[in-house]
């Protein structure tokens, strides 16, 4: 069994869609606790105490694995052996293939994460990375109401003024997964966590 922690019950019908799309059988639980990406938002750090418990109750079910899908919690996940956090298949990727990289992000507090993890993998390579944040906190508030059309078009707009000055965007959040489609123009290449990630830990327990 795979479980998904996810902080917003939007991303359950994407992971939903995207496991099936590389194993039609294997069983797949959601969580959900939306409160560790709140307290988060509102405090500037993450809720370890809360999200220890909360992994405590996934591994009740005692699933094959465990996938968190939120980045904010990334570092909470490197604690753990047990966890594996959705970006890091992407950023592995990322920092092999690309030296002038564009960070995209909506939450604040997935910022910093994400930068250190682009930091850690590439100083493992030794390899000198560029990082250039596009801040797009603004169109936070339109995921939070469910305007997902509002979201999306908004982070779309303003990753344009990317275009040229990076190698390859990086749509940091699992939120963002739906920009791509709204920048069919961009020559330079757009990824995300959410099927990389999955593409890529799911082979973990097919071994």
């Amino acid at each position: 069994m795979i479980a998904f922690l996810h902080t917003s019950p939007a991303h359950i019908d994407t992971f939903e869609r995207l496991v099936r799309k590389f194993d039609k059988k294997i069983k797949i639980a959601h969580f959900v606790n939306e409160q560790l990406l709140k307290s988060a938002l509102s405090s500037g750090k993450t809720d370890t105490l809360s999200f220890k418990k909360e992994i405590t109750l996934i591994k009740k079910e005692k699933p094959s694995l465990i996938i968190c899908t939120c980045s904010t919690y990334g570092e909470e996940c490197d604690n753990d052996p047990s966890i594996d956090r959705i970006d890091n298949p992407i950023i592995e990727y990322i920092v092999h293939n690309y030296k002038k990289i564009g960070l995209v992000f909506t939450a604040n507090s997935t910022k910093e994460v994400s930068k250190n993890l682009l930091l850690l993998t590439s100083s493992k390579i030794n390899k000198n990375i560029e990082i250039l944040s596009c801040d797009c906190s603004e169109y936070w508030h339109w995921f939070e109401t469910g305007d997902l059309y509002q979201y999306e078009r908004g982070i779309a707009n303003k990753i344009k003024s990317l275009k040229s000055k990076v190698d390859v965007i990086f749509l940091a959040q699992a939120s963002m997964e739906g920009v791509r489609k709204y920048l069919i123009e961009i020559p330079e290449e757009i990824v995300s966590s959410p099927e990389f990630g999955v593409k890529k830990l799911i082979k973990k327990i097919k071994k």
